[in-house]
């Protein structure tokens, strides 16, 4: 089958973004799970994990990152479960000048972030274990378990109007929302030799006045974290929902009279949210 068609959003509604559309599938196909490959780590896409599809769908991934060739592709099950095989692949590379933030869960709280010269200046990736020194041996065995992640990693962002600020916070715990940020990094910060994206934990998060107390809008964030884990993907929450749909068409007549497929219905994301 066809690779998807994808199309790359720079705007800030509410974030950088691609649209991950297959018109169809293989013959029996009752879910898929989309796969997105880059900088040699593959990842399910967030919210289409064994997705319920009848012949289209069309998926917004906010965890892109920036500056490097992306590809995506399904794998097809049928009712009973079985894999139908894989789609063909699509590669896209969407650019951004800046740096973005969101909690995987709410991308509609996506901020636009400054990074301090002081991230990342330490990168470290532990190896736990210890040495051994048997009765007998005059050198001591390394007992170990696998590397790990990025740990400990200092991270300071700076907003520059308190809307940004606010929503810094607010990703981080509030509205019993998981404490871990995905951060995308854009322009020059994505030398920074970290994993794109970076999902980091976030359970303590300080505010750093820089000139805000003088009448000037800037503040910092400061994170201390570890990589981890996104939450599972196939957790997430639609921008476009069903009340939006019928609040725009007001009744089902009008929706049939656009003559409008499900498949197209179902990518007007220009009516996020018009349903209050």
């Amino acid at each position: 089958m066809a690779g998807p068609t994808l199309t790359a959003f720079t705007d800030a509604s509410p974030c950088p973004r691609v649209e991950v559309f297959f018109a169809s599938f293989a013959a029996g196909t009752a879910t898929v799970t989309v796969y997105r490959l880059a900088g040699g780590r593959e990842h399910r896409v967030r919210g289409a994990v064994r997705a319920p599809v009848s012949g289209a769908l069309s998926r917004i991934d906010f965890e892109v990152p920036f500056g490097v060739p992306v590809t995506y592709r399904a794998e097809q099950f049928n009712a009973a479960g079985i894999s139908l095989g894989f789609t063909d692949s699509s590669s896209v590379t969407i650019d951004s000048a800046d740096s973005w933030m969101h909690n995987p869960l709410d991308p509609a709280g996506a901020a636009r972030v400054i990074i301090g010269d002081e991230t990342a200046k330490t990168i470290t990736r532990p190896t736990p274990g210890v040495v051994s020194r048997p009765k007998g041996r005059v050198v001591g065995v390394v007992l170990s378990e696998p590397r790990q992640g990025v740990t400990g990693l200092q991270v300071l962002v700076r907003t520059s109007a308190d809307a940004d600020a606010d929503r810094v916070q607010g990703m981080v715990g509030d509205d019993n929302m998981p404490p871990v940020v995905c951060i995308r990094l854009g322009g020059d910060d994505r030398r920074m030799r970290v994993p794109q994206p970076l999902f980091l934990s976030a359970l303590s998060v300080a505010e750093i006045d820089v000139n805000h107390r003088w009448g000037g809008s800037e503040l910092a964030h400061s994170f201390e974290g570890d990589e981890v884990d996104p939450p599972t993907p196939g957790l997430y929450v639609p921008l476009l929902r069903r009340k939006d749909l019928d609040a725009f068409f007001v009744t089902r007549a009008a929706m049939d009279a656009s003559a409008m497929k499900r498949s197209d219905l179902d990518r007007r994301y220009d009516l996020a949210g018009f349903g209050g």
